[in-house]
């Protein structure tokens, strides 16, 4: 009753096709019964991808592009692992909100939306509670990927430094850099976290999101970390409006180097609470020690707060 209660919120709530919804099934059907599972998880995220494409990508005299409402993409057709991320989770979390609910994030439509996505959304409001990118805003990413949020958040008018330490997907980052409005993405070749530094990360997912400090890998790359604390200074910003973080477990090292950013500018937060066990508690801890002045509402995976 589950699978078949999330197959049709697919097609109502999440715009799926009726095939991307009947190919869902068939993956939930199969994994249940254990019937060639991997064959119909792979199906799934062929018909997920096809459907995008059709979707999405927009060709222009130059060249093409994933084209959400005006937020741009590189196309990474070429690129299956990209391509698939995009279609079964990333575009759902940036975009989904933005593209078929006029970018309201009321809590009655995120709390409906929250239990079907597969992490959630970066924005939340409840009254004065606001978690939301504004025009104007100064926004931090802290694990930009390909860029998919700063197209998001640059298509709203608001200037984003975009963190990404990993080469291969850095040059991903610069592509949709020079997709979207001139000046307002500003992608930065490091990652955050508590203490400047550098370390081995493991890039054997990264072409998923998935580049990890914390996980073993077959493939490693040797990446610069800062703190926020540290950027700030150097860079002489007078505000930080919005942080946006998804770093495989980072997190907390991140919030670590940033209290005096929260403490002076109280930005906004739309963080990632999922990947170790304790994150809930030991992400709020920081930040309500940092500034006792912030609210926090947690969603499945995700942590909104703001000083209300």
């Amino acid at each position: 009753m589950k699978l078949l209660k999330n197959s049709l919120a697919g097609i109502k709530l999440k715009h799926w096709t009726l095939l991307e919804a009947f190919a869902y099934f068939l993956k939930g059907a199969a994994r249940e019964l254990k019937f060639f599972p991997t064959f119909f998880d792979t199906f799934w995220v062929k018909v997920c991808a096809r459907a995008f494409k059709k979707k999405w990508l927009k060709h222009d005299e130059k060249d093409a592009c994933l084209d959400f409402n005006g937020a741009k993409l590189p196309d990474v057709s070429s690129d299956f692992e990209k391509l698939s991320a995009l279609s079964t989770s990333i575009f759902e979390d940036v975009f989904l909100f933005y593209c078929f609910y006029q970018d309201n994030y009321d809590k009655s439509i995120v709390n409906l939306l929250d239990q079907y996505m597969v992490e959630g959304p970066y924005g939340y409001t409840d009254g004065a509670f606001d978690v939301s990118v504004k025009k104007g805003d100064i926004v931090i990413d802290a694990g930009a990927w390909i860029g998919d949020f700063e197209a998001y958040a640059s298509s709203k008018g608001a200037t984003v430094y975009a963190f990404e330490p990993v080469n291969e997907i850095f040059q991903w980052l610069c592509k949709t850099r020079d997709l979207n409005a001139a000046g307002q993405i500003h992608p930065i070749k490091k990652g955050l976290g508590s203490s400047e530094c550098e370390m081995d990360i493991s890039i054997g997912q990264s072409n998923s999101g998935s580049s990890s400090v914390l996980s073993e890998g077959h493939i490693t790359e040797k990446v610069t970390i800062t703190t926020l604390d540290k950027f700030v200074e150097e860079n002489k910003l007078t505000r930080v409006d919005f942080i946006k973080s998804d770093i495989e477990g980072a997190e907390r090292d991140m919030l670590r180097g940033a209290t005096k950013v929260l403490q002076k500018f109280a930005p906004k937060l739309a963080i990632c609470t999922y990947h170790l066990p304790d994150d809930p508690e030991v992400l709020e801890k920081i930040i309500v020690d940092a500034n006792p002045n912030y609210k926090v509402v947690h969603l499945r995976h995700k942590l909104m707060a703001a000083v209300v």
